[in-house]
């Protein structure tokens, strides 16, 4: 039962996803996902820089903050009834904005190799 958890929850967002309205809604959604797709990653990056931890452990959390939003987001957004249609919006261009951003985090933190 707990391995039908994490598609149920995707299903889940997939239909909410399909009649959300974004109409008053597009700076949040953008806002939120420039937060999460380039601050984040930011911070963390000069997180790791201050730690002085190693090339790999700071690329893993680099990445790790570079992810989209998730769905975990939006099935809290809808149990306390906050922002469900720019959390759902967050997530689905977060996701498509990710197949870009996530490249080049990478050759970031590769250090442009």
């Amino acid at each position: 039962l707990a391995q039908a958890g994490s598609p149920t929850a995707l299903i889940a967002l997939g239909i909410n996803l399909f009649r959300f309205e974004v109409k008053g809604e597009k700076l949040s959604i953008l806002v939120m996902c420039a937060l999460k797709l380039a601050a984040m990653p930011a911070a963390a990056f000069v997180l790791a820089r201050l730690l002085d931890l190693p090339p790999v452990a700071a690329g893993v959390i680099v990445l790790f903050a570079a992810m989209p939003t998730g769905a975990n987001a939006y099935i809290f957004a809808v149990q306390y009834q906050r922002l469900v249609n720019p959390v759902s919006g967050a997530v689905a261009l977060g996701t498509l904005l990710a197949a870009v951003t996530l490249p080049v985090v990478v050759w970031m933190v590769a250090g442009g190799k």
